[in-house]
């Protein structure tokens, strides 16, 4: 970073791609630590790991087999809204008997920035990494984007194999409540036709999911593949229209 004017309060930030970014303040997150050190926790059989969290398996029970432990302290990312539902599974385990997992695989995660950014499971840079399939829609391209002159923004649907989605990444307004769709798609295994066969209101925030996803399952239609099929069914209705 080197600074602007020596009487000037502005800094500019230098990027890795050389474009460069004036500013005035730096906002740094240092992280978190579990203050476990002062509970004696070993004394009671609770394990923890090299960093202080308490070990849990996939029902949040401790290596005690009479304490449960949910939120922030158990190592699992640490959002409000992952500590309330991993909260309730421990509870009704606890009490209840119950043998609830927790999943991790579909956590969504918010940064309540302008544009805000939303995003849940596969990252862009792992889905590259794995070959996966990557669908991106420019907010340029989505009506509710364009009448509220906030197309400063783009929704990103990461796809398997079988099309299913695996994770998504939106940037723009209202991009957390815009992400639910996407985190039932990836909790569930839902795929790209799922998506684009779902009727979505309109005009909304939501299109950018569902033009991306429609954009998938246009790109399998124009395989060779589903070409030859569709023409084969076709020619097969012609001949039975032909022979009533």
């Amino acid at each position: 970073m080197t600074g602007i004017h020596p009487e000037d309060p502005g800094w500019t930030a230098a990027l890795a791609d050389g474009s460069e970014v004036e500013f005035d303040r730096v906002l740094v997150a240092v992280g978190r630590q579990p203050r476990t050190n002062s509970l004696e926790l070993k004394s009671a059989g609770v394990e923890l790991d090299d960093h202080g969290y308490v070990r849990v398996d996939p029902r949040l029970r401790s290596t005690n087999r009479r304490v449960w432990a949910a939120g922030d302290v158990s190592g699992h990312p640490q959002f409000t809204h992952t500590a309330g539902v991993h909260g309730s599974v421990a509870a009704s385990n606890a009490v209840l008997g119950l043998r609830r997992r927790v999943q991790t695989a579909a956590i969504p995660r918010v940064t309540f920035t302008q544009p805000e950014l939303a995003a849940v499971g596969v990252s862009l840079s792992k889905a590259l990494a794995l070959g996966l399939t990557v669908e991106t829609v420019e907010h340029t391209d989505v009506d509710r984007a364009i009448a509220e002159q906030e197309t400063a923004g783009f929704t990103r649907l990461v796809l398997d194999g079988k099309g299913r989605v695996v994770g998504a990444t939106i940037v723009g307004p209202r991009a957390g409540e815009s992400l639910a769709e996407a985190v039932l798609a990836a909790r569930h295994g839902l795929r790209a036709r799922d998506l684009a066969g779902s009727i979505h209101a309109y005009p909304t925030y939501g299109d950018g999911i569902w033009k991306a996803a429609i954009a998938h399952v246009q790109a399998q239609l124009s395989s060779s593949t589903a070409r030859r099929a569709t023409r084969t069914l076709a020619a097969l209705r012609r001949a039975i229209v032909r022979s009533r």
